[in-house]
């Protein structure tokens, strides 16, 4: 049975032994999972690109160098051209003088400056169709985790609602690790494809 909100709500007040709101309240419960999940798009996020990442046109309006973020996303991967697949190369505050003078153009890289993405050059034209960006969204439902995860965010809950009251006992940090061991080998391999494909050679070329 797939771990959804209600029972993760649920699972988490067994963890404790309340089972109706008495001593943690449902807000309380609520801002426990969340601060967990939290933690695991932090802790986990390099791991969950491969599995949960998003694509979207991401366009450009000529004169404009600063872009917000995607609108769900909480960590950008990379811009894409659209026809070419070339990535538009990203660059470090250490690098930005190297371009800071460039007249406006073609963008061919990318930073963050101020929490907006910094094209350079500035693009002298607008297009909706020519760039793909990839991201990795916002994950604030515990349903947009993997299954191994969602069972550790429950824990990690259950261990933020013992610290209110002087009680994260031996068993639950114990379960907890065992959780945390599954977690590892189920992200580690999130997709066989991602281990049999490197550049455009794969298992398949290899057997023709």
């Amino acid at each position: 049975m797939a771990i959804t909100l209600a029972n993760a709500t649920a699972l988490i007040r067994s963890l404790i032994g309340e089972a109706t709101a008495k001593y943690w309240t449902t807000d309380e419960i609520t801002l426990y999972l969340q601060m967990a999940m939290t933690k695991a798009s932090t802790q986990y996020g390099p791991w969950l690109f491969s599995r949960n990442k998003n694509v979207v046109d991401f366009p450009v309006v000529s004169g404009t160098a600063d872009y917000d973020m995607v609108a769900d996303g909480y960590k950008l991967s990379h811009i894409q051209i659209k026809t070419t697949g070339r990535k538009l190369r990203y660059i470090n505050e250490d690098e930005y003088y190297k371009y800071a003078e460039w007249s406006g153009g073609t963008p061919v890289v990318w930073t963050w400056v101020g929490g907006k993405v910094r094209l350079i050059p500035t693009p002298t034209a607008t297009d909706t169709d020519y760039y793909l960006a990839w991201y990795i969204k916002n994950l604030d439902e515990i349903t947009d985790f993997p299954a191994s995860l969602r069972a550790l965010i429950i824990v990690d809950a259950a261990i933020l609602a013992r610290t209110k009251n002087e009680d994260v006992s031996s068993d639950i940090l114990m379960l907890r690790k065992e959780y945390e061991q599954a977690v590892l080998v189920d992200l580690q391999m999130t997709n066989e494809a991602d281990l049999n494909q490197f550049g455009d050679f794969s298992e398949e070329d290899s057997m023709a």
